[in-house]
């Protein structure tokens, strides 16, 4: 049976959609929202299983040095910037997805790796040796293998990107170009899903603008969307694929997703 795309959902924010974050094991995309205007980031959670949110537009007292960093489990990861004027200086604050609360703050430390069990990284009162910290409560242990909580999570699928003179931007090129009557320039993406493909194209209007394309088996076109326009350079990773769902972010404040079926 040949697959085909339904459109799922769709959501304007008040601000730049600045950083997604994948949760494989739960189904659940976290989105990272900045309002430049009144230096806030927000942060939501969407459930891809029925397309609601989990909880929207939460904000923490450290209201812009605050980024998404990981999650697993019901813990959700942020780090904070401690030190505007140095990047290095950082904290951890950990959000219980379910209970909707902060489940543990851990100042100076910076998260080097994550897993289902424990955090790994450097505290800034011990910075000659890897510090290791329990998920759930944030505390120091000690003697453990940290690799114990290991697990294979790779819920994403990003395109493969296609510069400019290579043969593959060529072929893809050449296809548009027979199909469409369109020149894409500088860089493609290039996704296969199943029998379906997914491109993001640059291309020159009055200004450089961003195209996303799907096609099917037969290249008829299921999808065609325009994702921004008088652009001053090339974005990458402008869509993926996860949980069963194409996403990816117009004119920097859309979220859209259509479910491959």
């Amino acid at each position: 049976m040949a697959n085909t795309f339904d459109h799922k959902f769709s959501q304007q924010f008040q601000g730049i959609i600045w950083n997604t974050l994948a949760d494989g094991n739960n189904h659940r995309l976290f989105v990272e929202v900045r309002n430049p205007v009144d230096k806030t980031v927000s942060f939501s959670a969407l459930n891809l299983q029925n397309n609601q949110w989990l909880w929207k537009d939460v904000i923490f007292e450290e209201a812009w040095w605050i980024s998404l960093r990981a999650v697993e489990g019901d813990i959700l990861l942020f780090i904070i910037y401690a030190d505007t004027g140095n990047p290095d200086k950082k904290s951890v604050l950990a959000y219980d997805v379910t209970e909707k609360k902060i489940a543990w703050w851990y100042n100076g430390f910076s998260i080097t790796s994550v897993n289902r069990l424990f955090v790994i990284g450097v505290d800034a009162k011990l910075p000659e040796k890897e510090t290791i910290l329990d998920l759930s409560t944030g505390k120091a242990v000690a003697n453990v293998d940290f690799h114990l909580g290991d697990s294979q999570n790779f819920p994403v699928i990003r395109p493969f990107q296609y510069e400019e003179g290579t043969a593959h931007f060529n072929t893809v090129k050449d296809f548009l170009s027979s199909r469409l009557g369109i020149s894409p320039v500088a860089s493609i993406e290039y996704l296969e899903i199943g029998n379906l493909i997914v491109l993001s194209i640059f291309v020159k209007e009055q200004g450089l603008a961003n195209y996303l394309y799907a096609f099917d088996a037969d290249g008829e076109v299921l999808i065609r969307e325009k994702l921004g326009e008088d652009l001053k350079g090339v974005a990458v990773d402008t869509f993926f694929v996860f949980s069963g769902h194409l996403i990816y972010v117009k004119n920097k404040n859309e979220l859209i997703s259509y479910k491959i079926v």
